[in-house]
C-alpha cells in the first residue's frame, strides 16, 4: 500500500513541475516577444538557478532539521508568486525578476521533497522513493507543457507568441497543490533532530570518494534537459516550427522519461546500476548533438525520445548514489550539494549557450550539450568502475 505522505509528495511535486517546466518554456517565447533574443534567454534562464546556487545547501541543513514541511510550504507561496509576476510583466527586467522566485520556490519544493523520501523511506527502499519522485516531476512536465502549449497556440495570431493566459493557468494549477502539500508532516516518532556533532561540512562531503563524479553527472544531466527546454523553442522557431508543435516534441522527451522512471526498479533487478549510470549519459550524448541537424519533427522526435528514456534514469540513480555517500544524518545537505552543483550547471551552461547561440548560431548549443554529456559518461564510467 502506499503511504499516505509519499502519495502527497509525489502528487504535489507532480502539480508544481508541470507548473516549472511549463513556465520555463512559456519564458522563452515571453522574452521573444519582449524583443530579447537567445542571449537573453540564456540570461534569464540563467537567473532562474543563481538564487538556489547560493543558498540550497543551507536549505538541505534544514531539512535535516525536520523543517522540511514548513520549507515545502514556503516553496509553494514563491511558486505561485513567481508565476504572477512573470504573467504580469511587461518588460525584461520585471519577467527576469519573476523568474529569480520562480526558481526559488523550486529549489525549496525540490529540496523538502527529495528531503521527505530521505528522511522518511524504509532502509534500502531509496531508490523506489526516489523513482517514485522523479516520476512525479516528469508526469507534471508531461501534462504542463502541452497543455501551455494548446492554450499558447489558440491565444496568439501570426507571429508572436501570447503568454499570459497561459501563464495565469499555471498559478492556479501552482494553488492546486496547496491541499497536498499543507498536510504532510515529519513522523512525531522520527529520530531526534542530527547535532552539530554528526554534520559532515561541505568540503567533507564533496571530498567524499564518488561525490564530484555524481554531482557532475547530475548536473550534465540537468542542464542538458534545461537548455533543451529553453531552445528548442529557438530552434522550432528557426526551423518554422508552431508552439503547439515544439511542445509535443518536448512531451515525447518528457514521456520517454516517464517511462524509464515507471521501470527502473524492473531495471536494477537486469541491468547493473553502473551501467544504467553510464548510461544516462554516455547514450543521451549523439541524440542531443544531432538535434539541428535534422530539422524533420518525426526524427526530432525520436531523437528526444532516446534522450529522454536515459534521462529520467540518471536523475533518481544520482540522487541514490549521493544520498549513500554520507551518513544519514546529512541525506538531506548531500542532496542539496547535489542541487547546488545542479544549479551550477544551470547558471554556467545557459549563459555559455546563450553566448554561443550569439556567435556561432543555435545548432551550436545542442553540439556543446552532447559533448558535455559525453564527458560526463567518462566521468561517471571511472568513478563507478573503481567502486
Amino acid at each position: 500500500m502506499v503511504k499516505h505522505w509519499f502519495l502527497n509528495v509525489c502528487v504535489a511535486t507532480a502539480l508544481l513541475q508541470a507548473v516549472y517546466h511549463a513556465v520555463r518554456v512559456l519564458v522563452s517565447y515571453r522574452v521573444l516577444a519582449l524583443g530579447g533574443d537567445a542571449v537573453t534567454i540564456g540570461i534569464v534562464t540563467a537567473l532562474f538557478s543563481l538564487a538556489p546556487l547560493l543558498v540550497a545547501v543551507r536549505i538541505g541543513r534544514a531539512v535535516d532539521r525536520r523543517h522540511a514541511a514548513a520549507i515545502l510550504r514556503t516553496g509553494v507561496v514563491l511558486t505561485s508568486l513567481g508565476v504572477l509576476v512573470i504573467a504580469m510583466s511587461g518588460d525584461l527586467i520585471v519577467l527576469a525578476l519573476g523568474n529569480v522566485v520562480l526558481g526559488f520556490g523550486q529549489i525549496l519544493v525540490t529540496v523538502a521533497a527529495q528531503g521527505f523520501i530521505a528522511l522518511l523511506s524504509p532502509p534500502g527502499e531509496l531508490d523506489r522513493g526516489f523513482a517514485g519522485l522523479t516520476l512525479g516531476v516528469s508526469i507534471g512536465q508531461a501534462v504542463g507543457v502541452p497543455l501551455v502549449g494548446l492554450i499558447a497556440a489558440g491565444s496568439s495570431d501570426g507571429g508572436v507568441v501570447e503568454t499570459t493566459l497561459a501563464l495565469t493557468v499555471m498559478g492556479v494549477v501552482s494553488l492546486a497543490a496547496v491541499p497536498f502539500a499543507w498536510p504532510i508532516r515529519e513522523r512525531p516518532q522520527a529520530a531526534e533532530p542530527p547535532s552539530k556533532g554528526d554534520r559532515q561540512s561541505v568540503f567533507s562531503m564533496i571530498s567524499t570518494t564518488g561525490m564530484r563524479p555524481a554531482v557532475f553527472s547530475s548536473l550534465v544531466v540537468l542542464a542538458s534537459v534545461d537548455v533543451v527546454v529553453a531552445y528548442l523553442p529557438v530552434l522550432g522557431h528557426e526551423f518554422g516550427f508552431s508552439v503547439l508543435l515544439v511542445s509535443l516534441l518536448l512531451t515525447a522527451r518528457t514521456a520517454a522519461s516517464i517511462v524509464s522512471r515507471a521501470f527502473l526498479p524492473w531495471l536494477l533487478t537486469r541491468v547493473s546500476r553502473q551501467k544504467l549510470l553510464i548510461s544516462a549519459t554516455l547514450c543521451s550524448a549523439l541524440p542531443t548533438a544531432l538535434l539541428p541537424f535534422v530539422p524533420d519533427p518525426v526524427w526530432m522526435a525520436l531523437l528526444l525520445v532516446v534522450a529522454g528514456f536515459f534521462w529520467g534514469i540518471g536523475q533518481p540513480l544520482t540522487m541514490t548514489w549521493v544520498a549513500g555517500l554520507v551518513t544519514a544524518a546529512n541525506r538531506a545537505a548531500a542532496l542539496s550539494l547535489r542541487l547546488t552543483g545542479n544549479r551550477l550547471g544551470q547558471v554556467l551552461i545557459p549563459l555559455a549557450a546563450g553566448v554561443a547561440a550569439g556567435v556561432a548560431g543555435t545548432s551550436s548549443i545542442f553540439v556543446i550539450t552532447g559533448g558535455l554529456l559525453g564527458t560526463a559518461a567518462v566521468s561517471t564510467w571511472r568513478a563507478v568502475s573503481t567502486c
